[in-house]
């Protein structure tokens, strides 16, 4: 008996650090048949025929790289806030401390001081304010499976089934760059006039902007995933995931390590000028903000235009007229609009296999069986308790780990550390780790993928925690001028290794978990719809990491009280009280992460020992019973 499903209609994002999502996910989504393939005569077209694919490689790289740009530059920006207020705090100390001095120089300090009207207490809850805010700009990523079944179900068939969403929306997002440049720079304060000041720096703005990239982004993948499976050749469809995860981590370490290493004042004047033989300019990055973006656009759009002029998706003209298909009935296509509208699928009794081959795993996508019908699919799979349970696990289990997720580097930035080192930590140490872990991982934990995953979130809620804090301490003792242990080649090296220890851990166990996460949802899903089973998945993984980054940083900002400094009568600054919030808390969220070990802990074994026929909705089997009940009816009826 065949069951019924639908095609996969996207993945979640990634992560806070850039991770693409993982050859065996991707694999997971397209082991089944291509579909949305409009078939002649039991023959496959030209397109998905064993060839070449060199070119369609290319192609797809440039694709999820374009993807990942909008990801990598907004990254880069809470370490250009932290820096803006950073700047003014610096500012406004140094004003207070020439009031107090007095002179002539306290009145003119005391004339500048009416630009930066706001304390330094109240210029820390700014910062992680601003903070929390424009962490939600990444929601579209864990949502999109809202509005998926629209992207896969409509569109116009003479443009190209992908190329209909590919196209405008590439279009949008690079205008939206080129023409918006100079706004983000003005939003976050960086251009003239009140460049100066925090009341210039508008993140309600800033997030809008990234908000609306990260929706065309997102609505992006939807139409890229779907047309790998096509764009590839049978044999080599399975590469198509590696595609993914290359081009996406290209187009993130691009925008986000290259912009803030090409930005850093330092290593502007000291490496880049010099290198390509430019004057010197004291104090100014080699690119700005507004210009990256503007150059970042420009280049998606010139990929968009080659792509909707030189790249043709099959010939869907043949079949005349745009496509929605709305609703269906028991599963069967239903046609709204045009009267030439027509599946690009066979029906359910046509063999689209090679001879030999079982399809009982083929997948229906949204445009066979309906918008509505999809949406009702996702919703039986909601309903199965085994969900439930493993849902519940997905959006608390990240909270424990929220500081180091999101705010341990920027606390490092703001304790000295530049953020051209923060930034070039990603490549060095954490793109390698990402790759290397879940193969050494996956040897050692084989068949137990959640065994894998509670083992690193044990280690990652106390031993990295306490490396964390160890860390900062080292950043905030060695940059600050004074010496950790012993003497200055000692501390260096004890400031290194902390730094490089913590960077590296939290990549080896969030790589562990993210490996285990996806290694159990392909084992757990149904076939039948495991595309969008396995995205449904993920959009619960990936809300349980982005409701807790907003949340942390406001507490941060709450919860930091500044210390008061003012200047000795030997000249030197001396400082009182204040109150780092990041440690209270960590040790607050660390306790929280054990006690969710020991509450969790168990609900997590249970889940790993549900049978499969737990994760299975059965709707398809069911639909097949009513309707080989209602042709038994009609049978005896005619006899």
């Amino acid at each position: 008996m065949k069951r019924k499903g639908f095609a996969y209609m996207g993945e979640p994002s990634t992560s806070s650090i850039g991770v693409a999502p993982t050859t065996t996910e991707m694999k997971s989504r397209t082991a089944h048949l291509g579909v949305g393939v409009p078939l002649a005569a039991g023959i496959l077209p030209s397109e998905v025929n064993d060839h070449d694919d060199k070119f369609n490689y290319a192609l797809l790289l440039a694709l999820y790289t374009l993807q990942g740009i909008p990801m990598g530059l907004s990254a880069s920006i809470p370490f250009l806030i932290q820096q803006k207020v950073q700047t003014l705090a610096s500012t406004s100390a140094a004003h207070h401390a020439t009031l107090a001095a007095g002179g002539a120089a306290a009145e003119a300090a005391l004339e500048a001081s009416h630009h930066h009207p706001h304390s330094l207490a109240e210029l820390t809850k700014i910062a992680y304010n601003a903070q929390a805010i424009f962490a939600l700009c990444s929601w579209p990523f864990s949502l999109k499976l809202l509005w998926a079944p629209i992207v896969d179900a409509c569109f116009s068939k003479r443009f190209g089934r992908r190329k209909s969403w590919l196209v405008p929306v590439q279009l949008i997002a690079g205008a939206i760059m080129v023409g918006g440049s100079d706004y983000v720079e003005s939003e976050l304060g960086l251009g003239g006039g009140g460049g100066g000041s925090v009341d210039s720096m508008n993140v309600r703005g800033l997030t809008f902007f990234f908000f609306a990239l990260y929706f065309l982004m997102a609505t992006q993948d939807i139409a890229v995933d779907g047309w790998a499976l096509t764009m590839l050749s049978k044999k080599n469809r399975g590469k198509g995931p590696i595609c993914n995860s290359i081009g996406q981590n290209i187009g993130y370490f691009l925008s986000y390590v290259g912009f803030l290493a090409l930005n850093d004042v330092d290593s502007s004047e000291n490496v880049w000028r010099p290198m390509f033989g430019l004057p010197s300019k004291p104090g100014v990055g080699l690119v700005s903000l507004g210009g990256f973006v503007k150059f970042m656009g420009t280049f998606m759009l010139t990929i968009t235009v080659l792509v909707g002029l030189f790249k043709k998706e099959i010939d869907m003209s043949i079949e005349g007229g745009d496509c929605c298909t709305i609703s269906v009935g028991n599963g069967n296509v239903s046609k709204t609009g045009n009267d030439d509208m027509e599946t690009l699928l066979p029906q359910k009794n046509q063999e689209i296999l090679k001879d030999g081959e079982d399809d009982n795993d083929h997948e229906i996508d949204a445009y066979e069986i309906g918008i509505a019908e999809t949406y009702h699919r996702l919703w039986a799979v909601v309903k199965l308790p085994a969900v439930h349970s493993l849902i519940l696990i997905l959006l608390t289990y990240r909270l424990p780990c929220a500081l180091s997720d999101n705010v341990k580097f920027l606390k490092a930035v703001e304790f000295g550390l530049s953020k051209q080192t923060t930034a070039l930590l990603s490549p060095t140490i954490v793109l390698p780790l990402g790759i290397l872990v879940p193969i050494i991982a996956t040897k050692i934990f084989h068949g137990h993928p959640l065994k894998q995953f509670m083992w690193a979130y044990k280690f990652r809620v106390t031993f990295v925690a306490l490396v964390d804090v160890f860390m900062l301490l080292a950043v905030r003792t060695y940059l600050g001028g004074s010496l950790i242990l012993g003497g200055e080649g000692t501390s260096r090296m004890i400031f290194w290794f902390l730094l490089i220890a913590s960077t590296a851990l939290q990549a080896i166990v969030s790589s562990m978990q993210f490996n285990a996460q996806m290694t159990f949802f392909a084992s757990r899903v149904d076939p039948a719809i495991g595309g969008s089973y396995m995205t449904l998945l993920n959009t619960f993984a990936n809300l349980g990491g982005t409701w807790p980054s907003s949340f942390i940083m406001y507490l941060i900002g709450q919860y930091t009280v500044p210390p008061d400094c003012k200047l000795g009568n030997d000249g030197m600054e001396i400082c009182t009280g204040g109150r780092d919030a990041y440690f209270p808390l960590q040790i607050i969220l660390s306790a929280l992460g054990c006690l969710w070990i020991f509450f969790m802990g168990k609900r997590v074994q249970q889940v790993a020992e549900l049978p499969d026929d737990a994760w299975i909705t059965h709707i398809g089997e069911i639909e097949d019973s009513k309707e080989e009940k209602q042709e038994q009816k009609k049978g005896g009826k005619h006899a």
